[in-house]
């Protein structure tokens, strides 16, 4: 999932700060990818870089079964009255996805809009209140599919909020002043530095997550960086990091982005063309009617703070060598890519500019 991420994150604009959750992407993608057939199906697994057909569903039953940290992860689809979805495809997304299916008329705005808006506030613990906006309105759709990732963890060794104070952050459009956290000689991390980057990461309380950043050097620019960053490298960084016995001098920005990426254009750049067209083979989805994908929606939020990270996102689609300095600095003052890790996987991936 790490190359699928950094994939789109290099189709975002430097300048910007963004997080997506390629954990919720995966997820709505897979949903439809089971229905899918032929090129549709094909560019969808493709562009998904996944090892198997069923690590999906397994990787989202290992996130649901957290402890320590507030993790979940719901999928809904959202049908017209009159549409009829194949039995053999609601029984495969029920049993691998957990999906549960309602009946809604679309051609009645409020109750469309109202009633997508408030599974996915609850669903990421009202962090996102409003994924369709009051003017939604697509009175020909005739299925609406939604995954929503929420997340919550305290750091396993809090910042103290009386040592969190304003500095410079020397973004990509200018420098600003930011509010910083900071912990002196931080011992529960891991630490190193290689391929052109200060690499930290940072544990919850639940040692199986962490808040990884990824720093450039001084002698790196963050566009240089971003696009030479792969997941071979992500893992190669998460395996080689380890404890200083001195700690780490940690300083990074406390944060809150939120942002809703052209979603549906970057999946297109990404290969999938043939979901979005007249084309596109969902009959395994729908046995009676030629159905197609008409957009993509995807927004996600993150809160860095003195206590941890809150994070949520939701995704709807519309069918239609390393060097080891002693007690080292780690101060975030310049653009960096981050992401919440389980293992190697990403569940959400942002950058910070």
């Amino acid at each position: 999932m790490a190359d699928f991420a950094l994939d789109l994150l290099k189709l975002t604009p430097l300048e910007e700060s963004i997080v997506m959750s390629p954990l919720s992407l995966v997820a709505a993608l897979s949903v439809l990818e089971r229905g899918a057939g032929g090129i549709t199906q094909s560019q969808i697994v493709d562009a998904l870089k996944r090892k198997s057909h069923g690590d999906v569903p397994e990787l989202i039953r290992k996130l649901a079964a957290a402890n320590g940290v507030a993790m979940s992860v719901a999928t809904k689809f959202f049908l017209a009255n009159d549409l009829q979805i194949g039995q053999q495809y609601n029984d495969t997304i029920t049993k691998d996805f957990n999906v549960t299916a309602e009946r809604l008329d679309f051609k009645d705005q409020g109750l469309t809009v109202n009633t997508v808006n408030s599974f996915v506030s609850e669903a990421t613990r009202e962090m996102i209140p409003n994924l369709l906006s009051s003017d939604f309105y697509q009175p020909d759709m005739r299925a609406f599919l939604v995954n929503a990732v929420y997340f919550k963890g305290e750091w396993a060794t809090r910042f103290e909020p009386d040592v969190t104070q304003e500095d410079t952050f020397h973004g990509i459009n200018g420098d600003r002043k930011e509010s910083f956290m900071a912990r002196p000689a931080l011992k529960d991390c891991r630490f190193t530095i290689a391929h052109g980057t200060q690499f930290l990461a940072l544990p919850y309380k639940d040692k199986d997550y962490e808040f990884a950043i990824f720093l450039p050097l001084e002698s790196v620019t963050f566009e240089e960086f971003r696009a030479s960053l792969t997941g071979a490298i992500i893992k190669e960084l998460l395996d080689i990091a380890e404890k200083e016995p001195a700690g780490v001098n940690v300083t990074i920005p406390k944060f809150k982005t939120e942002s809703q990426p052209e979603m549906k254009q970057m999946l297109q750049r990404l290969g999938i063309s043939q979901l979005f067209e007249g084309g596109c083979d969902l009959k395994g989805v729908c046995e009676n009617e030629d159905i197609y994908v008409d957009d993509v929606i995807h927004k996600a939020v993150v809160e860095v703070s003195e206590e941890g990270t809150e994070a949520a996102a939701a995704t709807g689609a519309v069918m239609m060598t390393r060097m080891r300095p002693i007690n080292p600095d780690f101060f975030a003052d310049h653009p960096f890519v981050y992401g919440i890790f389980r293992g190697e996987e990403p569940i959400f991936i942002g950058q910070y500019c």
